[in-house]
């Protein structure tokens, strides 16, 4: 649902989050200068703009919070999809050796397109990847099946069904955790904060006569940092943070030649 929103450009967000932030700090200045030049009796909105500094600071850190945790649960799904992958393999050398190379040709073939599940990030190059897992799994299956018929009371076919159906549960566990993302609100909620926040300091600065631009501005960059932070924590295959498939490559490698 919010997936729209994790499209844009990170640069654009940047700008865009400077531009505002920075824009309500020099408006609330603007608006403490016209009631100091008028002569109008001193507001203490001190109090005000540390309150909401505060309040700032409390929803900044609650959805870095968010979305490390959705960050660290990526970075966790690849591991677990690894070793399922790698213990499938290993159970699939137990298996009659008539079976083994055709099913770990499939298993070799199921994790490069999991390394590559959704990088470089595009809409339709994800729609086929998962399409594409969906298609080797079955064909898994059917060699799972075909196992199975021939040696109905075989362990290693046992604990071969078994590894296979858990790779099944995570594929869609790690589809779940890559669509999940801060809710776009709760962005929108952060850059308000922020705005009016700066507007307060502004004001509170202005009512004094000072014109302190450039001290909003670094601080206004500085905020609008953090919440893209936020964000680019919450792209993991489309910004500078990104989840290592590494654990996967590592998986591809134990395969041997």
């Amino acid at each position: 649902m919010d997936e729209w929103f994790y499209r844009f450009d990170l640069l654009a967000l940047y700008a865009a989050a400077i531009i505002l932030i920075a824009g309500g700090a020099e408006f609330g200045n603007w608006i403490g200068l016209r009631s100091f030049r008028a002569g109008a009796e001193k507001a203490d909105v001190s109090t005000l703009a540390s309150a909401a500094l505060g309040l700032l600071a409390l929803l900044i850190a609650f959805s870095f919070s968010m979305a490390l945790s959705r960050y660290e649960r990526r970075r966790d799904m690849v591991l677990e999809e690894a070793n399922a992958i790698g213990s499938t393999a290993n159970f699939t050398l137990m298996l009659p050796p008539s079976a083994q190379r055709p099913i770990l040709s499939l298993l070799r073939e199921y994790t490069a397109v999991r390394v590559a599940l959704g990088v470089p990030y595009d809409s339709q190059k994800m729609t086929k990847d998962i399409a594409r897992s969906l298609d080797i799994q079955a064909r898994l299956w059917q060699q799972a099946t075909a196992v199975a018929t021939a040696e109905p009371q075989s362990l290693p076919a046992y604990l071969f069904v078994s590894s296979l159906n858990e790779i099944n549960n995570i594929h869609e566990k790690r589809l779940t955790a890559l669509r999940n993302h801060v809710p776009v609100v709760v962005v929108l909620m952060l850059i308000g904060s922020a705005m009016v926040a700066m507007g307060f300091t502004g004001y509170n600065a202005g009512v004094t006569g000072a014109q302190r631009h450039l001290a909003g501005l670094i601080m206004s960059i500085m905020v609008a940092a953090l919440i893209v932070l936020v964000i680019d924590l919450d792209r993991p295959y489309r910004g500078l943070i990104q989840v290592s498939p590494q654990a996967l490559v590592d998986a591809i490698k134990g395969f041997g030649p």
